[in-house]
C-alpha cells in the first residue's frame, strides 16, 4: 500500500514525519508483514523499570487513571511510557485490554521504533514532538486496526523522560484525542517543575497576559543565586531556544531589567507585587509572575504565616483542617479518591478548580487540602462564603475599597479577601449565589489579573489561584439567566464532584476519623451499635451533621473512653426512632437543633462553664453565648 494516501486527509509534514518513521523502521530490519508475539516481562523487569522510573511515575502515573476517565467505554486504553517506549503503567476499557491487541499495552511492554516500527509512542519520541499514527500509517500490519495518539515529557532540561499516550480501534476521535494528550503531557511537565522546584524562584510568562496560568504559559526557575535552574517546553518555544540545546543563562541574559533578580525579589517582599512587565532579548514585551518559593528567607515565611488568618477564626476544627493535604482525606471511598486524583493532576498549574456537591460534605476542607498540597502553601488561604455575605457588602468585602469610599469604611480602608489572597489561594464557596452585577467585576480580575478597590483609580496587580465550591447546577443557573456563562468557562477549569454522605463507602473510618480530629487524638472505642446507626442513618446534612453529632456525643462522653448509643444526642436519636429523618423530606432545622442541643449538653457537661464548654465545643465564647442567645457577662 503506498505510504502516500495513508494521510490523504493530513498535513504534508505529518505524512513527511511517518514516511521519515517507515524509512527507519525498515532500516532497523523489520518488515511490514511480520507479527511480534506479546513479550513476556518478569515481574522484577517491571518493578527495575518502575524504580528508573520513580520520579515520572510520580507525578504521570495520577494522569493515567484521570485520562482513562475522559475516554472510557470508546475502547481506548491510557498508558504512560519510559523515553525508551516502555509502558509502565497503563489503564484501559476491559474490552480492549481482554483482547487480543490488549496483551502489547501491559507493563513491560516496548513500543520503539526499533522494536514496534512506526507507532504513536516511539515515533512521537523519535521526533521529540506530540504525533498521531492512523490505523494504517502503522508500518507493521499487525498494528494497523488501531490508531494512537502519543506526547512526548520533557524534564526541567529540556531532556525527553517518557511519553503519555492513548491507543483506540475508533479512528473518528483521534484528533480531539492529540489535543487533549498533548495537555497532559505540559500538564506533567509542568507539575514536575513545580513540585520539584517549590522552593526556588519560579517566574511565569507569556506575551500575551491573558495566557498566564495556562498551558501556554512559559515557566523559568531560578535558584537564589541568579542561576537558571530549569524551564518548560513552553518557555523554549517563547525564548527561541531549541528543545535539546542546554540552557546556562542567568536572569539578566532572558529578561531585559533594570535591576536584578536579587532586586526584583526584594520588591515582591517589600510591596506584595509578583506581577511586572519586561523585555525579552529581542524586544518583546512579556507579562512576567513571580512565584518565590517558602524556604526564600525567614522574613517572606512570617510575612506568610501572618497573611494566612483570615481562614482561621477561633475555631479549632478550622485550625486543624489547614494541616489535611490531599492524601489526608483519602479514607478508601472510590468518588473521594478519583476527585483528589483529578485535583492532584493541576497542583501548581493555576487552573481554576470548581468543586460541586451537597451542603456540608467538605467542600472548604478539600479546599483547603488542595491548597496545603500545592506550591502556593506557604502563602494564604483565604475563604469567603459568597452565599453568606449581604449583598449590598459582598463587594467592597471581595474587592477592598479606599478610606472615604463610603459612609462607615474603614479610616484606612480595606484591602478585600482578593488581595488578601495574593500569591496564595481564593476559595469562593457558593460562587452561584454571587450576584450578577459583581460577576462581571469578577471576570476582570480573572482575566487582568489586577484589582480596583472602591473609591481608587490604582490598579493593584494581584496573583491568586481560585477554586470555587457550589451545591447549585451552575448550568440551571446559566440557563436562568442568574450567572454569567463566560465567568463559568473561567472558573471551569477542572470540575469534581463530591459525594453526599449517604453514598460513601468509607463511613465507617469517617466515623473514626471523625472522632480522632474532635477528641484531639484520644484513643474512643465506638460500640457497635452506634456504627450500625451512624452507617445507616440518611445523613441530610452530610459530613457537617456528623461532625456535630460526634462533637455532641463526645462531649456528653466526658472523660471517657468507651463511646456508647446513649451519649448522641437526643435529637438524633429521636430521628432514628421515628423515621422522619429521611432524604428529601428532613426538616430543615434539624441539623440546627443537633447543634443547639449539643451546645447545651456540652455546657451542662462543664458545670455552666461557658469557656470550658466553648474550648470542648470547639467555637468561641463568643459564639457560644450568641448561638444559645445568652448575653455574655462584661
Amino acid at each position: 500500500m503506498p505510504l502516500e494516501i495513508h494521510r490523504a486527509k493530513g498535513s504534508a509534514l505529518a505524512a513527511q514525519t511517518v514516511r521519515a518513521s517507515w524509512q527507519r523502521s525498515g532500516a532497523a530490519g523489520l518488515i511490514e508483514t511480520q507479527y511480534i508475539r506479546p513479550p513476556v516481562v518478569s515481574r522484577d523487569d517491571i518493578l527495575a523499570a518502575k524504580d528508573r522510573n520513580c520520579k515520572l511515575l510520580k507525578y504521570g502515573e495520577p494522569s493515567v487513571e484521570n485520562s482513562y476517565e475522559q475516554v472510557a467505554g470508546t475502547c481506548s486504553v491510557v498508558l504512560l511510557a519510559d523515553a525508551t517506549g516502555t509502558i509502565l503503567s497503563s489503564r484501559g476499557d476491559d474490552e480492549f485490554m481482554l483482547g487480543e491487541q490488549g496483551r502489547f499495552f501491559l507493563p513491560g511492554v516496548c513500543w520503539s521504533e526499533r522494536v514496534a516500527g512506526t507507532n504513536a509512542i516511539g515515533t512521537c519520541l523519535a521526533n521529540r514532538a506530540p504525533i498521531s499514527i492512523d490505523m494504517a500509517e502503522h508500518y507493521l500490519i499487525q498494528y494497523r486496526s488501531l490508531c494512537g495518539s502519543a506526547a512526548p515529557v520533557f524534564d526541567s532540561g529540556g531532556r525527553i523522560v517518557g511519553a503519555i499516550a492513548a491507543y483506540s480501534t475508533n479512528t473518528a476521535t483521534q484528533l480531539h484525542t492529540l489535543a487533549f494528550i498533548r495537555t497532559v503531557a505540559i500538564l506533567i511537565e509542568n507539575r514536575m517543575l513545580a513540585r520539584e522546584m517549590a522552593n526556588e524562584i519560579i517566574i511565569s510568562f507569556h506575551p500575551i497576559a491573558e495566557h498566564i496560568g495556562t498551558i501556554k504559559q512559559g515557566i523559568v526557575v531560578f535558584g537564589h543565586n541568579g542561576r537558571l535552574l530549569g524551564l518548560n517546553s513552553a518557555a523554549r518555544s517563547i525564548l527561541h531556544i531549541d528543545s535539546q540545546e542546554e540552557v546556562t543563562s542567568r536572569f539578566a541574559e532572558l529578561f531585559a531589567f533594570d535591576f536584578s533578580l536579587e532586586s526584583l525579589v526584594e520588591k515582591v517582599h517589600a510591596s506584595g507585587n509578583c506581577q511586572f512587565t519586561a523585555l525579552l532579548r529581542d524586544g518583546r514585551e512579556v507579562t512576567l509572575v513571580v512565584s518565590i518559593g517558602a524556604a526564600s528567607d525567614s522574613a517572606s515565611s512570617h510575612q506568610r504565616a501572618v497573611t494566612t488568618q483570615p481562614l482561621s477564626s477561633q475555631s479549632s476544627s478550622r485550625a486543624k483542617r489547614e494541616h489535611f493535604l490531599l492524601k489526608d482525606l483519602d479514607l478508601g471511598d472510590p468518588q473521594i479518591q478519583r476527585a483528589i486524583l483529578k485535583a492532584s493532576m493541576i497542583l501548581g498549574s493555576d487552573i481554576p478548580l470548581l468543586i460541586e456537591g451537597e451542603s456540608g460534605v467538605g467542600k472548604e476542607v478539600f479546599s483547603a487540602a488542595f491548597h496545603n498540597s500545592g506550591p502556593r502553601n506557604g502563602g494564604p488561604f483565604v475563604a469567603v462564603n459568597c452565599a453568606a455575605i449581604p449583598e449590598g457588602l459582598i463587594e467592597s468585602e471581595l474587592f477592598g475599597y479606599e478610606e472615604g469610599a463610603f459612609t462607615g469604611a474603614k479610616k484606612k480602608g480595606y484591602p478585600g479577601k482578593i488581595l488578601q489572597a495574593n500569591r496564595g489561594t481564593l476559595f469562593l464557596d457558593e460562587i452561584g449565589d454571587m450576584p450578577i452585577s459583581l460577576q462581571t467585576r469578577l471576570l476582570r480580575v480573572l482575566q487582568e489579573r489586577q484589582v480596583t478597590p472602591l473609591g481608587s483609580t490604582h490598579n493593584t496587580p494581584v496573583d491568586v489561584s481560585i477554586v470555587c465550591a457550589t451545591h447549585r447546577s451552575m448550568r440551571a443557573e446559566i440557563a436562568a439567566g442568574r450567572f454569567r456563562e463566560d465567568l463559568y468557562y473561567r472558573l471551569n477549569g477542572l470540575r469534581i464532584h463530591l459525594p453526599a454522605l449517604r453514598e460513601r463507602k468509607d463511613i465507617d473510618r469517617l466515623i473514626d476519623f471523625v472522632i480522632e480530629t474532635e477528641s484531639g487524638g484520644r484513643r474512643i472505642d465506638v460500640a457497635p451499635n452506634i456504627r450500625s446507626a451512624l452507617r445507616t442513618h440518611p445523613w441530610p446534612g452530610n459530613i457537617r451533621q456528623l461532625q456535630m453529632v460526634l462533637r455532641t456525643a463526645l462531649a456528653i462522653l466526658g472523660n471517657g473512653n468507651h463511646l456508647e448509643l446513649q451519649h448522641l444526642p437526643d435529637e438524633f436519636l429521636q430521628s432514628e426512632e421515628s423515621s422522619d429523618f429521611s432524604i428529601g423530606t428532613a426538616r430543615c432545622g434539624d441539623l440546627a437543633h443537633i447543634e443547639l442541643e449539643a451546645m447545651r449538653r456540652a455546657v451542662d457537661t462543664a458545670g455552666g462553664n461557658m469557656s470550658e464548654a466553648a474550648r470542648t465545643l470547639g467555637i468561641s465564647r463568643k459564639t457560644l453565648y450568641r448561638k444559645l442567645k445568652r448575653t455574655p457577662p462584661k
